[in-house]
């Protein structure tokens, strides 16, 4: 019975497809692949053309010329395009592996309890909106974290004096090196590598 509801939804969100997660993003290099493809393919079939015309201008004879250049025109046109799309691709994951790189080492610096020291990603990096809601999100763990470490300081100033008790004391010890951790975490934001 709850095998069939799992089925289900697996199903149902199988079935469910969102291609354009970010319009803005993907619109804009879909666009940008179709170009340079049909601006390819369009100059590569002006240029058969012209091989074409100038054949049938020259006559029958030269028919096997006119083929030829069409064969070295194709080769030429799937070298150019493999070459140029080579390019865009080579620019196009720098823009996104750039910015996830970063935030990679953000998330290490964070797995190892420091708060990084967060700079702004490259003019044409991608991913933007993606990184200011993480830096946003760092940002709100941090100050959180300074509420605690302030309402940590609070209690250890009230509990102090009345720490009779060595298991008192021994707690008290515990609660300071949580403070203090907490302290240099938010105070001293790391660099990443």
């Amino acid at each position: 019975m709850a095998s069939d509801t799992v089925l289900d939804s697996q199903k149902r969100a199988w079935k469910r497809r969102t291609y354009l997660i970010d319009r803005e993003f993907q619109l804009k290099y879909i666009f940008m692949l179709a170009a340079i493809g049909a601006g390819s393919m369009g100059l590569f079939g002006a240029l058969a053309w012209w091989a074409h015309t100038a054949a049938l201008e020259a006559g029958s004879g030269s028919e096997g010329i006119a083929g030829m250049t069409i064969l070295w025109l194709t080769v030429l046109a799937v070298v150019g395009v493999a070459v140029a799309l080579g390019l865009f691709g080579l620019v196009f994951t720098h823009r996104v592996a750039g910015p996830v790189y970063v935030m990679n080492l953000y998330l290490e610096a964070l797995a190892a309890g420091h708060y990084p020291r967060l700079r702004p990603l490259r003019r044409y990096d991608e991913l933007k909106k993606f990184f200011d809601r993480f830096g946003h999100a760092v940002e709100r763990i941090r100050a959180r974290e300074a509420e605690e470490a302030q309402a940590l300081a609070q209690a250890l100033a009230v509990f102090q004096p009345l720490a009779q008790s060595e298991e008192a004391r021994a707690a008290l010890k515990i609660l300071e090196e949580l403070h203090q951790r907490k302290r240099e975490a938010v105070d001293r934001p790391s660099s990443p590598a």
